[in-house]
Parts: C-alpha cells; sequence; structure tokens
C-alpha cells in the first residue's frame, strides 16, 4: 500500500476533494489534463508546480495571472513545502498533507508477530474457534446498524473489552483534519484513572505497513523512548490493528493494552482484533457516507433556496410600450445551483434603457454572493446618473475597497436611447460585444476592453464606445460560457468563430428568446453534454 502526499481543498469549490500527488512533479491548473485540475477562471491552464526532491517537497509559481500565495505570502520563487501548510490558487485554498511517518528502531519495540489485514489473508480465520467467529459476525451486524460515529465507537470498545479479557483498556484513533486525534476510550473499573496513552511509532508503523502489531512486553527494551507514555502507564502488552479503507485510505487505529506482565497477548488474539478491524473500517466508511448524504440533502435545499433568491435579483422582462422600436432579452443559465454570471436593465428617469452583463469570477456560493452585491451597488450607481464610464470606475472603487474574499468581476455596461438608437458602451474586462446588422453579417464591435473591477481602486482608464443601431440590428452581449466551451476531446474550444456562425445562421428566427435557445442548442451539441462547463448568460437587444 503506497501512501502519497496530497492536496486537500479547504476553502472555494469542491471541499474536500483530494489530490494524489504521484512521481516528482504535479501541475496545478485549470488544464483538465495537469495533475490538479481545478476548474475556475481565476487558475490559469498552469498556475503552479509541486516538486519531490528525495523526498522533500517544493512548490513554485508558474508565471499565472492572479498568482500563488503560500501561508498568505505571494510566491515570488521556489519555496518549500511542509504538513499542513495552505496554498491559494484562485478561489481555491489548498491544504498539503503527507502520508503518517515512520521512526521505528528495530530495538525499540519487541514484535513477536504481525499480521496483515487484508480480507484475503486466510491466515485471519484459519485459527479462530467457531465461537469467535460467530461473535465476530454479531459485532459487525450491531456495528452495521449505527448511524453516528461516537456511539459506534463506544459500543465497539464495550464489545472488545468483554471479547478480550485480558485487554484493560482499549481506544480507537482517527483521522481528523490529517492528523490522529483519540475519539473513543474504554477502560476496566481496576484500571480507571490511567488514561488511555498510546505510541505514535506504533500506531504510524501499523498504518504505513497496513499490519496488526503485536508487543508481548513494551518495557523490555529500554531504548524504547518514543513509548515512555506506555511505561508511565504501566502497559506490558499491547496490540495495535489499522482500520484501513477504500483505495487503501487510513482510517485510524484500534489499540487495545494490558497493564500486567501475566497473560500476554498471543497470535490469536491478534488475528480476531485484526479480523474486527476490516469489518469496522466498512461500518465506518457507511457511517460517514451516510452523514455525506444528509449534508448534501441539506445543502441542496440551501442551493434551491439559494437560487430563487438570486432569481429575484434579476429582471424578467420590461413593459414592450415602455422601449418604443425595441426588442430586449436576457436570460441566465447557470452551471450549478447557482451562478456567478449575470444581468441588469432598467429605465432611467429620461426614457433611456440603462443595462449590465457580467461574470463574477468563481463558482459556487461565493460567487453567487458577490454578484448579489454588484447587482445592488451598480443598480445604485446607475440610477444616480452618469456615463458608463463613469458609473464602471465609482463601481470598482466600492468593490474594491471591502474586498476581504479577493473576487473580481468582469462587467460590460451600455445607455440605449431608443429615441434615436444611438448607444454608449462601456467595458471592465469583458468579452467585446458583437453586433448582427440586418442582412446577418456579424461584426465585433471594437474598442478597449479595460480591465476587470474588484481587484485595486483607482483610475480605470475606461473608454466609452458610441454607436447609433440602424433598423433591423442587434446588440449581443455574452459571458465566456459559450466561446471557451470545449468539445469532447477537451482542448478545442467553441470560439467566437463558430458563435459568430450560429448567431447568423439565426436569421430567420425572429423571436429573440428563439435566438438564444438556437445559442444553446449548438452549444450543447458541441460539447456533447447537456451539462454545463460554465454559467452561460445572453444579452440581446436588437432595434426594429
Amino acid at each position: 500500500m503506497e501512501a502519497l502526499a496530497r492536496l486537500v481543498v479547504r476553502g472555494g469549490p469542491e471541499p474536500g476533494r483530494e489530490f494524489p500527488l504521484p512521481g516528482d512533479r504535479a501541475v496545478i491548473g485549470r488544464d483538465p489534463d495537469v495533475d490538479v485540475s481545478l476548474r475556475s477562471k481565476a487558475v490559469s491552464r498552469h498556475h503552479a508546480q509541486i516538486w519531490c526532491v528525495h523526498g522533500d517537497y517544493f512548490v513554485e509559481d508558474l508565471g499565472s495571472t492572479n498568482g500563488t500565495f503560500l501561508n498568505g505570502k505571494r510566491l515570488e520563487r521556489r519555496m518549500p513545502l511542509a504538513a499542513q501548510d495552505k496554498l491559494r490558487v484562485g478561489e481555491f485554498t489548498l491544504e498539503f498533507t503527507l502520508p503518517p511517518t515512520v521512526s521505528l528502531r528495530e530495538a525499540d519495540l519487541v514484535i513477536r508477530e504481525q499480521v496483515e489485514a487484508d480480507p484475503a489473508n486466510p491466515d485471519l480465520y484459519a485459527l479462530h474457534p467457531a465461537d469467535k467467529l460467530r461473535v465476530v459476525l454479531d459485532i459487525a451486524h450491531e456495528l452495521g446498524s449505527s448511524l453516528e460515529v461516537q456511539p459506534l465507537l463506544d459500543d465497539l470498545l464495550g464489545h472488545l473489552l468483554r471479547l478480550f479479557p485480558k485487554a484493560d483498556r482499549g481506544l480507537v484513533l482517527l483521522f481528523e483534519e490529517g492528523r490522529l486525534v483519540v475519539r473513543a476510550g474504554r477502560s476496566r473499573p481496576a484500571a480507571d484513572g490511567a488514561g488511555f496513552p498510546f505510541s505514535r511509532t506504533v500506531v504510524n508503523k501499523s498504518l504505513s505497513e497496513g499490519v496488526g502489531i503485536l508487543s508481548e512486553d513494551v518495557r523490555v527494551d529500554d531504548r524504547f523512548d518514543q513509548s515512555r507514555s506506555l511505561k508511565e502507564a504501566d502497559v506490558r502488552s499491547l496490540m495495535c490493528v489499522p482500520l484501513i479503507g477504500k483505495e487503501d485510505r487510513g482510517l485510524g487505529v484500534i489499540q487495545l493494552d494490558r497493564a500486567t506482565s501475566s497473560g500476554a497477548f498471543q497470535g490469536e488474539d491478534l488475528r480476531l482484533l485484526t479480523t474486527l478491524g476490516l469489518q469496522v473500517a466498512v461500518v465506518l466508511e457507511n457511517v460517514a457516507l451516510q452523514a455525506d448524504r444528509l449534508r448534501e440533502e441539506v445543502l441542496w435545499k440551501e442551493l434551491s433556496l439559494a437560487r430563487e433568491v438570486q432569481q429575484g435579483f434579476l429582471p424578467a422582462s420590461l413593459d414592450p410600450r415602455s422601449l418604443p422600436g425595441c426588442e430586449l432579452f436576457a436570460h441566465v443559465q447557470p452551471a450549478r445551483e447557482v451562478s456567478g454570471d449575470f444581468y441588469d436593465f432598467f429605465l432611467l428617469d429620461d426614457g433611456r434603457l440603462t443595462f449590465y452583463l457580467g461574470d463574477v469570477a468563481g463558482k459556487g456560493m461565493p460567487a453567487a454572493l458577490f454578484m448579489v452585491a454588484v447587482v445592488t451597488l451598480a443598480r445604485h450607481l446607475a440610477g444616480a446618473g452618469g456615463s458608463p464610464a463613469e458609473t464602471l470606475a465609482r463601481l470598482n472603487d466600492a468593490l474594491a475597497t471591502h474586498n476581504s474574499s479577493s473576487l473580481f468581476v468582469t462587467l460590460a455596461h451600455g445607455i440605449y436611447d431608443p429615441r434615436t438608437g444611438a448607444v454608449v458602451l462601456a467595458s471592465g474586462g469583458h468579452p467585446r460585444p458583437l453586433l448582427r446588422h440586418a442582412d446577418g453579417r456579424i461584426q465585433e464591435i471594437p474598442g478597449p476592453a479595460g480591465r476587470a473591477l474588484g481587484i485595486a481602486a483607482g483610475n480605470l482608464k475606461l473608454t466609452e464606445t458610441h454607436r447609433v443601431l440602424a433598423p433591423g440590428e442587434t446588440l449581443i452581449y455574452y459571458t465566456d460560457g459559450f466561446a471557451e466551451a470545449l468539445a469532447p476531446d477537451g482542448r478545442t474550444m467553441f470560439g467566437l468563430e463558430r458563435l459568430a456562425a450560429v448567431l447568423a445562421d439565426a436569421a430567420s428566427r425572429r423571436c429573440l428568446e428563439d435566438w438564444a435557445e438556437h445559442i444553446r442548442a449548438a452549444v450543447r451539441q458541441f460539447t456533447g453534454s447537456a451539462e454545463l462547463q460554465d454559467d452561460q448568460t445572453l444579452l440581446l437587444l436588437r432595434r426594429v
């Protein structure tokens, strides 16, 4: 069983997801082919890499756009990695974990026998009397009916002290957040007050090698320095067996010990306890799975409610009579329950239409909450008057001043006059809009893209694009969930050229809502999946 270093997601999307780090080099990035693939626009395709040199680990940034942070400090050069170090890559916080280490000298522990903890090992069962096998099955059946970890462990130790009359104490240690902690302990009345000592050396050896360990007398060797806690507790005989889950994942250990020198544990006892350890590991994983399912049900209910609240911030439509000679359609198709994409539009007091379309970096709840803040601020600032560039500049300062989450947003903003067809556009890092002429030709409207909002306060040096829409022309804003959608090969993108071709092909579809569905259907056919890779948002404005 090979134990690997890992990166565990502690913050951001997909918390709890683990990435094993095999080999001497592991690349972190947005590209689906790298070792640690993080699907986020805030993550570069090849963002950072981790090196293993003679058992020591190092991390370095690969020239990423947003940088890599080690324990809160931006990486400027290759730096060493230690267990429980935190890496921030985009909106992801990754914890670096190492497998348990073993520092055991042969003379430190008298090990008379060790047994491989493998269900296929026939020696686990061959030497057991029939009555003990029945007890094992009874215990497994009873433990399998428990749905909570703590009562399960307490019951288990009670059974073990009855099954092993030689044992004075029993304890269970489990991995929690990358370290072993005592989750349950029980002793016989005569041993009360002695505590629950254990040797990390013994525990690490049992877990790393996947074996049950028997020591007939831990006091025989004076050089057993790392077992001082066992000596102080007057531990004589000891058994320690691993709890091994799926994919050889170490869950923890069970330890039984005896304080008197007579009646030491024997090989038969070790086989029986190791057998039980295999059963308990299965039960622990089932309990954890059930708890995860319950948490998922609660989470999905909360996300459904969050989606309803978020959708409530987006306008449904405008009365056509308030926009004579103009058609408007906007829609968000989230890749998850909640979205970082958004749009907004409303009429100013002078009858002009103001509109936005934006894309928050990241996905999930953080992006959705940031999106609500952007929509609220943008609506307030646009209502106060000012050109699109001025409004974006004020919005950027407001976001950057109180942006502890380090999120940012690309945002397009425009003001349209339905009486003349004149439109004024400004962009904060958003893709340039497209214009469909009445004859079906598609062109990209030129103009500076600017930079994303919320990164830093100060002058964005935004410029505005002025244009008059001719009758039959349509202004098209979109988010990169369309252009950056990937084909099944994981490399080919839908791209601007295909998007323009689909828009030109939509000439016969007079309804803007049909246009939008035609575009989404083309992307679904290209990706070969109805599941979205990223949020997809459109805003279509046509002068008729």
